[in-house]
């Protein structure tokens, strides 16, 4: 019996053999997003650009435990359940970023 995502399985795997500059590309591009909101942040302080730059330092911590995680211990430690806590808490400052007064 085939399940409705089996055509996803090659493309995963494709992916997945990219995952070490996916991981440094995702590096790069949370430090830059967390530079920029945090220096937007010292220009004009306010508390939803702080909100916004603690979601992007997060994003930013969430990439170095990832690059790490990839030489120390290959997928033991950024596991779905540590990186899914990682995207609540993220999710979860940008939606109080977005509906603060």
């Amino acid at each position: 019996m085939s399940v409705p995502w089996e055509f996803l399985r090659e493309p995963m795997n494709l992916v997945s053999g990219f995952s070490m500059p996916i991981n440094v590309l995702f590096f790069i591009v949370a430090f830059f997003l967390f530079a920029i909101s945090f220096l937007a942040w010292r220009k004009k302080p306010s508390q939803k650009l702080l909100l916004v730059a603690s979601a992007f330092g997060i994003f930013f911590l969430k990439s170095v435990l990832m690059v790490l995680d990839y030489f120390l211990s290959p997928g033991y430690f950024m596991n779905y359940a540590v990186q899914g806590f990682f995207d609540l808490v993220i999710l979860g400052l940008l939606f109080i970023a977005i509906f603060r007064k």
